[in-house]
């Protein structure tokens, strides 16, 4: 028996060690991408094309039905009228298949199709009209600005533009219909789906936003069962990513104390907390290596913005400075979005350049936890 525990220890301590020296790292990315099958397996199905594209059509709908209903109750004094708009709400509120049918509407491709193209910009005309009408005489520059518009509505070149705009839609429409049929016979021929909804690397950028609590919602589960295995995932993976954040941080801390002159008999962060060492000599060099870790950042950050400057030209510096900041600070705001005119790849690739910056953050946190606890 005290062989065989020794064996044991020795293979347990080996482990240990392997496992605070990257192993985890490696069975992070392992489950990431087993995570990211299991989340394509359940949501790369025509289901979810239906499900998704239904929910955006409801919310179409309900728009629609909300301004009705609120419109109602101005004509309650005209029966007729009153009784046709209850018969439009009804029918759209209340069949389930209204949110199936709308969506296959296409109000550019009607306009181009019955010649309404000059009708409407004549309303949108008209509506600054009223617009104008409504500006005070001391709002110049308004009335500058509404007098340009209806003019340049008012032109005969606009409204060629705008047919031009139309005519070039609905040969696109035709165009992209007959590329969709071909593409989809193809391969129907060799046994596939028509439309693969979810990816491989769709489910990757959607399991790193997860593990990087970034969230930025640009691909969501729609399936019961994705959604359910995205809150497994959540319970699971992201303690597991702050564990190895923590592994990582923690020997970065170590090295910082070596170099500022901590005794290499503390073995972590937490030891300086104790009455052995010398609290002024603790905090100064908690403080130092704060700066250290902070001056890092900075750099990180500097990095990506000016990545950023050159690759998102539709960006001001301000967005930017604020779009690095709220990521490097795991916040899933959404409002900006670069990642929208790159390939998934390039997507993935940005969640995972946060991870340098979240580990030396993690690090700052434990440095300055003890000061203010």
């Amino acid at each position: 028996f005290p062989i065989s525990n020794t064996k044991f220890m020795w293979n347990y301590e080996r482990f240990c060690v392997f496992w605070r020296r990257g192993g985890n790292w490696a069975a992070f990315v392992l489950f990431w991408f087993f995570a990211s099958a299991v989340i394509h397996a359940l949501e790369n199905s025509e289901q979810n094309k239906e499900l998704d594209l239904e929910e955006e059509s409801k919310r179409d709908v309900g728009i629609i039905t909300g301004f009705l209903k609120e419109k109602r109750n101005d004509f309650q004094n005209d029966t007729k009228l009153t009784n046709q708009l209850e018969r439009m709400i009804k029918l759209m509120d209340e069949s389930p298949n209204m949110p199936r049918l709308w969506r296959k509407v296409d109000f550019e491709l009607v306009m181009a199709k019955h010649k309404m193209i000059k009708s409407t910009l004549e309303v949108v005309r008209d509506e600054f009209l009223r617009i104008k009408e409504g500006l005070g005489k001391d709002d110049i520059s308004g009335r500058e600005l509404a007098d340009a518009f209806i003019k340049l509505l008012s032109e005969d070149d606009t409204v060629s533009a705008f047919r031009q705009l139309g005519e070039d839609h609905e040969k696109k429409v035709v165009a992209d219909k007959k590329e969709t049929e071909k593409k989809c016979l193809e391969k129907r021929n060799e046994g596939q789906p028509c439309e693969e909804n979810w990816s491989f690397w769709h489910s990757l950028h959607f399991t790193s936003n997860v593990f990087s609590t970034t969230g930025r919602g640009t691909k969501t589960p729609i399936t019961t069962g994705g959604k359910l295995a995205t809150i497994i995932l959540i319970i699971i993976q992201i303690p597991f990513f702050l564990h190895c954040l923590a592994t990582t941080a923690a020997p970065m801390n170590r090295m910082l104390d070596t170099i500022l002159g901590i005794s290499s008999k503390h073995d972590d962060l937490e030891d300086l907390t104790m009455e052995t060492a010398n609290s002024r000599q603790r905090q100064l060099v908690m403080l130092q290596g704060f700066l250290v870790l902070a001056s890092v950042i900075l750099f990180y950050m500097g990095l990506s913005i000016v990545y950023h400057l050159y690759s998102t030209s539709w960006l001001t510096f301000s967005e930017i400075v604020y779009f690095n900041f709220v990521r490097i600070a795991s916040l899933g705001f959404g409002d900006i979005l670069p990642e929208a005119k790159y390939n998934l790849a390039t997507a993935i690739c940005r969640n995972l350049w946060n991870i340098p910056g979240q580990i030396v953050t993690f690090a700052m946190l434990v440095r300055v936890l003890p000061l203010i606890s």
